[in-house]
């Protein structure tokens, strides 16, 4: 657990007493000026300090989830008020709506997650009557800690300052680290999909054809990634809240990239689509999330360089390694240093020149072993040489190499791997 997260100012009494009645006031002019209800939200968390980054994200997140739920019940919000206060977030919005309908929405919203446990969400009617979760035929809110009625637990202070703070803080992380490994899952499944949209890319899978493969097509690839979110979420999961030893850590990724593989085969009728990516955007997923936990900032290198750490754990020297491990042991350093400068540059004219070209400086560069299985020696040295020497900014120019290459019978799957791995990077930087 990050405690920069929970890095705050403590509060007094007496701002905590102004604040309330300062709500309140801002409440009134809401109704008074527009003569409709008022939906109020600030979150519960017990001790002196109020506001800290977690605290806020969650404010955040439930003020957009506020707005969501009142416009699914068909309730607009006809004016709005935040305020950021040391004394905690506050949002205040005058609602086109029935009360009774809204304090059931968010009611409802209040029980969806358990950090929403945190929610305090009131409704107030155009003639300043507070809505009660008793006039919806709703029990009174029990406490997180023990389940008893909330307001008993809070007039005889059954629980200490410390048994709550400590419980609010795990909630905060819990909702936290799942909303991170929910992203940095999609992330890495968006980078997967970038990679095998990019077209035109000599010999492999694309938009054009099926490159020098005949078992499998872009359909078997897409059938392959629509399984990995949940795998690579995981993957963040392990690096975000799994254990701090990088031995264990990597045994636990091992046994997700077994079952996300078997997920795979079972998903394209037993043809090998993905297992490079799965390893190498795996390692990567709890790399990114291992520098949340830590509150190291994320980059690409600092990236590159927690995953290589990880994969240390279990291959302390490069002896024997090919392959995706091989770049994992170095860090990635293709993706880190040739690739991911392209995509900088070249993004901006668009995702398939900018993959395009990242990937062909990337096959001038890599051992790569699917081309080496293949092609043998001379095969891998012929297409380094080819991407070299040729003008691969050029569409017609990479057209005339998938041709070439699908006649050769050459798959330059080990460089693919690199590119998503590079997409990747690509994507944590610019936090997509």
């Amino acid at each position: 657990m990050n405690a920069a997260l929970f890095e705050g100012a403590e509060v007094q009494l007496g701002a905590m007493l102004a604040a309330r009645e300062a709500r309140m006031a801002a409440q009134h002019g809401l109704i008074k000026k527009h003569n409709l209800p008022v939906v109020s939200f600030t979150l519960n968390i017990p001790g002196p300090v109020k506001r800290f980054a977690l605290a806020d994200m969650l404010f955040d997140s439930g003020v957009d989830m506020i707005n969501r739920a009142l416009l699914s019940h068909g309730i607009a919000i006809a004016d709005g008020i935040t305020r950021r206060c040391e004394t905690g977030c506050e949002y205040i919005a005058a609602i086109d709506g029935d009360a009774y309908r809204a304090k059931a929405a968010l009611t409802a919203l209040e029980e969806s997650f358990p950090a929403a446990r945190l929610f305090d969400m009131d409704v107030i009617t155009n003639e300043f009557e507070h809505v009660s979760r008793a006039d919806i035929g709703m029990q009174p809110r029990r406490c997180f800690l023990c389940s008893a009625p909330a307001a008993e637990c809070a007039r005889s202070r059954r629980h200490t300052l410390d048994e709550l703070t400590d419980h609010v803080h795990t909630l905060l992380w819990q909702w936290y680290a799942d909303a991170q490994a929910e992203r940095i899952g999609r992330t890495a499944q968006r980078a997967m999909l970038y990679e095998l949209a990019a077209t035109p890319k000599p010999g492999l899978v694309d938009r054009r054809n099926n490159g020098a493969h005949t078992d499998m097509d872009f359909y078997t690839f897409i059938d392959s990634a629509c399984i990995t979110a949940p795998y690579f979420a995981q993957c963040a999961r392990e690096g975000l809240c799994g254990p701090a030893d990088y031995a264990e850590l990597f045994a636990r990724l091992k046994m997700h990239g077994l079952k996300a593989e078997g997920d795979m085969l079972a998903a394209t009728g037993g043809v090998n689509t993905h297992k490079g990516e799965i390893f190498s955007l795996g390692l990567i997923s709890a790399a990114w999330a291992r520098l949340i936990h830590s509150g190291v900032p994320v980059t690409a290198g600092s990236i590159c360089q927690t995953a290589a750490d990880i994969f240390a754990s279990a291959a302390p020297d490069a002896h024997g390694l090919s392959g995706a491990r091989l770049s994992a042991h170095g860090g990635f350093a293709l993706a880190l240093n040739t690739a991911l400068p392209i995509l900088r540059r070249e993004a901006q004219n668009g995702m398939d020149t900018a993959a395009c070209a990242a990937l062909t400086a990337l096959m001038a560069q890599n051992e790569d072993t699917n081309i080496v299985r293949r092609a043998g020696e001379d095969g891998l040295e012929y297409v380094k040489r080819l991407c070299t020497d040729a003008d691969t900014a050029d569409a017609d120019t990479l057209m005339r190499m998938d041709d070439e290459l699908i006649h050769l019978n050459i798959s330059p799957g080990g460089s693919a791997d690199l590119l998503a791995a590079a997409l990747m990077l690509y994507f944590a930087e610019n936090d997509l």
